[in-house]
């Protein structure tokens, strides 16, 4: 199998990730399902993003000992199972567990792996735009599922989206793994070697980055807009819509990977600022065709400085150590990605309303592209900077 049908099988793989960021489309049905409020039905999410992160450092350090293709194959079962399993979930504690938990373990085999595999393919003048296209399947991945199940909800129910949903994961898994699985093993496994390298100010840096600017202030927006939405009167349709408009402009973004006379630190920090600005403008769109607009823009700002956080990983580590350090890094993915729906969960539960967390969501990236900008600039004068 040639390298180019590698790449769509991996795409596909990374889509799948996307059942999860469009939970927002579940949100209004799992809280009428199970009879929750909004706190409660956004842990839910919570408990994966949770999950997610102590995933990410273990499928890390099984990637370097058993390579990428197992690391996939093991994921991707954890995910498919969860979905699954949640379709039979009759309590909130057990959908807690089989979406939250089982599905959240699985996670973290999604883009770290995935990247290692188009790093060890391809040659170094094409490696920077493949992985924008290998990356762009969590943004096809919205446009996939976030309408599959929007009408699978209203025309069979949740737990049947839940179940189909779930089958589709495991068929994507499946076709990763068959192509990933002769991928070559990371020659180092050392732990202690791996989180030595990091004891410099940079990872710091971009741990918060990850943390502050993607999990938080990304899942908040994409997790209530949908809701944000309906509450509107416009619908679950609108919503789903603007779901699928932000996978647009994140497949749009993450074709920028390939720009050769920007730095990776610029690129991302131009991500965060059009994120920023747009979650913004989102909280006060009051019609299908702005809210259609500004989720675009929204996903063009996600799409561009995703991508670019796998590259610098390889950039200022190298890949011997690539599956650790990078699952190091995805850790923080649990923080931000708790804290935010979880907070904003809890304003609109109670009397402050959606306003807080678009707010704050808004700040949160605009500081972080403001800060990484000039950062990189630093970072850029001399190997030796920190």
């Amino acid at each position: 199998m040639g390298p180019g049908y590698r790449a769509f099988t991996l795409f596909l793989y990374n889509s799948c990730l996307a059942a999860f960021l469009s939970y927002g489309v579940f949100f209004s049905r799992v809280a009428s399902e199970y009879n929750l409020p909004a706190s409660s039905t956004a842990l839910v999410f919570g408990v994966f993003a949770v999950l997610f992160s102590f995933s990410s450092l273990l499928l890390g350090l099984f990637m370097n000992r058993r390579g990428p293709g197992k690391t996939i194959l093991l994921g991707g079962s954890l995910m498919g199972a969860g979905f699954v399993l949640s379709s039979l979930a009759n309590s909130y504690p057990l959908l807690v567990v089989t979406y939250g938990v089982v599905g959240g373990l699985g996670a973290g085999s999604m883009w770290m792996p995935t990247s290692y595999v188009v790093f060890d393919t391809f040659d170094r003048d094409s490696v920077k735009k493949v992985t924008g296209l290998v990356s762009a399947g969590t943004a096809a991945g919205l446009l996939f599922y976030s309408p599959l199940e929007a009408y699978i909800i209203a025309v069979w129910g949740l737990q049947s989206a839940f179940f189909v949903v779930g089958l589709t994961i495991v068929v994507f898994t499946a076709l990763a793994y068959q192509t990933s699985k002769d991928s070559r093993v990371a020659s180092k496994f050392d732990l202690r070697e791996a989180l030595g390298g990091l004891k410099t100010r940079r990872f710091g840096y971009l741990y918060a980055y990850y943390a502050g600017g993607n999990a938080f202030s990304r899942s908040l927006v994409t997790i209530f807009l949908p809701p944000l939405i309906e509450s509107r009167g416009l619908g679950v349709g609108v919503g789903a819509l603007a779901l699928s408009m932000i996978g647009v402009g994140s497949i749009a973004g993450r074709l920028t990977t390939g720009a050769r006379r920007v730095s990776e630190e610029t690129m991302a920090a131009i991500g965060f600022v059009l994120q920023g600005a747009s979650a913004a403008a989102l909280f006060f769109a009051s019609d299908p065709v702005t809210i259609g607009i500004l989720s675009v823009i929204f996903g063009v700002g996600y799409g561009t400085y995703i991508p670019e956080f796998a590259l610098l990983v390889r950039k200022y580590y190298g890949l011997d150590l690539y599956g650790t350090i990078f699952g190091t890094l995805l850790t923080s993915f649990g923080v931000g990605a708790f804290i935010g729906p979880v907070f904003e969960g809890t304003q609109v539960s109670s009397s402050a309303g959606y306003l807080p967390g678009f707010v704050l969501s808004a700040a949160v990236s605009l500081a972080v592209g403001a800060h990484l900008l000039v950062m990189g600039r630093r970072w850029n004068r001399g190997p030796n900077s920190k």
